[in-house]
């Protein structure tokens, strides 16, 4: 009796635990465009005339919910910067804003968001200096992998995992671009 009692309270729970977080699914991306996302966007999309944030795209891939945040001149798609989520970091996975030119398709910018990596040596990988001299002005359209796979991106020393968690995401980030560059094209033509 006691497990059957247990059993429903716990499926109960689950459930309406799961109902909250989708419910509430809308205003997690609010705030954490506010608070995580919004310096990184601020940062890469800067001089944008619109207010990227407000001009929010969402983008629906399978079940996940993509924000696209676009930079929009005189009507126009300049630049999008999305989230995504390399694998492989030291300390799990290194979440990186990616932000790509649609005209020329080169990449303009990257910034890591949330990471777990170790400070000190793990965080090196994550310098603005060391970003934008790997990353600023490569294709979207190129492979993005470490060059000890044959890629064009140099690891740190002593954080080539934090490296390679970069480049997942960014490669990740830029296929996604490339693959919804007209449906973003299209949500922005209607707005």
């Amino acid at each position: 009796k006691m497990i059957v009692v247990t059993t429903v309270i716990s499926a109960f729970s689950a459930a309406w635990l799961g109902a909250l977080n989708k419910g509430l699914e809308k205003r997690i991306i609010r705030q954490e465009d506010i608070y995580i996302r919004g310096p990184a966007i601020k940062e890469l999309l800067a001089g944008a005339p619109n207010d990227p944030l407000a001009d929010r795209i969402i983008i629906k891939e399978g079940d996940k919910i993509i924000p696209v945040y676009p930079w929009i001149e005189n009507g126009k798609i300049k630049r999008v910067a999305v989230e995504w989520a390399g694998k492989g970091g030291y300390g799990g996975d290194v979440i990186v804003m990616t932000a790509v030119d649609l005209s020329t398709l080169k990449i303009t910018g990257v910034k890591v968001t949330q990471h777990k990596e170790t400070p000190g040596v793990g965080t090196r990988a994550m310098t603005p200096s060391y970003l934008r001299r790997q990353y600023k002005g490569l294709s979207a359209k190129a492979e993005i992998k470490l060059k000890k796979y044959g890629g064009q991106i140099d690891a740190v020393s002593g954080a080539t995992r934090s490296s390679g968690a970069i480049a997942d995401a960014v490669n990740k980030a830029t296929k996604f671009i490339l693959a919804h560059r007209d449906e973003i094209i299209k949500s922005i033509k209607k707005q």
